[in-house]
This record gives C-alpha cells, sequence and structure tokens, in this order.
C-alpha cells in the first residue's frame, strides 16, 4: 500500500474507490467485479461447514443499540446471522435492531440479533431469531 494511502482515512479510501468505479466503463466494471468475486471466493477445496453458509453481500443497514446509531454495509448475511463492516466502538452481547433492503425485497426487512463477535474491521451478529426466506 502507498504510504499516502496509510494517511487517508477508511471512509475516504471508499469515496476514491466509489468514484474511480463510476468512472469505468461497463466493461471494466465487469471484469473488475468478476476479479473480486474470484479473490473472495474460498480456496479451491474448501467447503463452508457452517450450518447456515454465508453470502457474501453489500446491503446498507440501519443499525441502533443501547445509546447508538448507525448506518453501514452488510458484508455477508446468512440465515443466522451476518457481518457488518464498521469502526463504530461496539462491544459483544450488546443487543442491535436493524433495518436492511436486499435487492428484489418488497419491503424493508427488520431483525434483532446480538453482537457475537468484535474484530478491527467490523462486527458478527447472531439473529434472535432465523431470518425467513419468504
Amino acid at each position: 500500500m502507498a504510504d499516502n494511502d496509510q494517511k487517508i482515512s477508511l471512509t475516504e479510501v471508499r469515496g476514491r474507490l466509489f468514484e474511480l468505479i463510476f468512472e469505468m466503463t461497463e466493461t471494466e466494471s465487469r471484469a473488475l467485479k468478476q476479479e473480486l468475486e474470484k479473490k473472495h471466493q474460498p480456496e479451491h477445496g474448501q467447503t463452508e461447514r457452517r450450518k447456515h453458509p454465508r453470502k457474501k453481500t453489500f446491503i446498507h443497514v440501519d443499525c441502533s443499540g443501547n445509546k447508538c446509531a448507525f448506518t453501514d454495509f452488510i458484508q455477508n448475511i446468512s440465515d443466522s446471522g451476518l457481518y457488518i463492516e464498521t469502526q463504530m466502538p461496539l462491544f459483544t452481547d450488546q443487543e442491535l435492531s436493524m433495518t436492511l433492503s436486499p435487492p428484489g425485497a418488497e419491503s424493508p426487512i427488520k431483525i434483532v440479533g446480538k453482537i457475537v463477535r468484535v474484530d478491527s474491521r467490523g462486527i458478527g451478529v447472531k439473529f434472535d431469531e432465523l431470518l425467513s426466506r419468504s
């Protein structure tokens, strides 16, 4: 990573990425999408061992909890939980109410869950009830 990239915030990095993507031709955008999807697929021979496999995604989510409210993006989701990339100072066992609008959904989905993992990039949330596929 260039020394200059170390000095700007993650929000600025993402903003610049969006600018670059919007300047691409359709062909360049499709090629980048394929390359990124290839990079994020499991290694050859690896299989998902989770009871509810994750699906990579990029869905806007509004969250609220005890004395906090924020908006970020879901990076992956399953029937039992999701991962939100965020820089919010959150802790395990915090309850979150979330509203998300997946592509093709007729109306927003509201769901409650508990933070079960916090790392340097975001949080893992386990739903109180399995996500319905209806």
